[in-house]
């Protein structure tokens, strides 16, 4: 529990310097944060993106409405409503929305048990 205390910070500051220059954050919502999973609805309204970012829990997105770009080591890909991706914990990462209409996004990070 320590050592992800000191990794946290240290994670989060070294790749934020990699990420979107000007981009505007979604507007977050928080659905439900226990032990096992943190739930965070995202509204993604036309040109904005988290950033480019890794974290150390993997990461589930349910796509409501829109669509948005989810870019990785392996490219980019575009998911539209109904659609699900999916980010493996430590996988560098950024999801925008490059549309004209507003996207909405079910964020789920699974936690890790201890």
């Amino acid at each position: 529990m320590r050592a992800r205390a000191l990794v946290s910070p240290l994670v989060a500051g070294v790749l934020l310097l990699g990420g979107s220059v000007g981009a505007q954050a979604p507007e977050r919502r928080l659905g439900l944060d226990n032990e096992s999973i943190r739930a965070v609805l995202l509204t993604y309204e036309p040109g904005t993106g988290v950033g480019r970012h890794l974290g150390l829990e993997p990461e589930l997105g349910i796509v409501l409405e829109g669509e948005v770009t989810v870019e990785t080591p392996k490219g980019v890909e575009t998911f539209k409503a109904g659609s699900v991706y999916w980010i493996p914990s430590l996988t560098p990462h950024d999801v925008r929305n490059e549309t004209d209409r507003p996207a909405k996004v079910w964020d789920m990070l699974i936690k890790r048990c201890e």
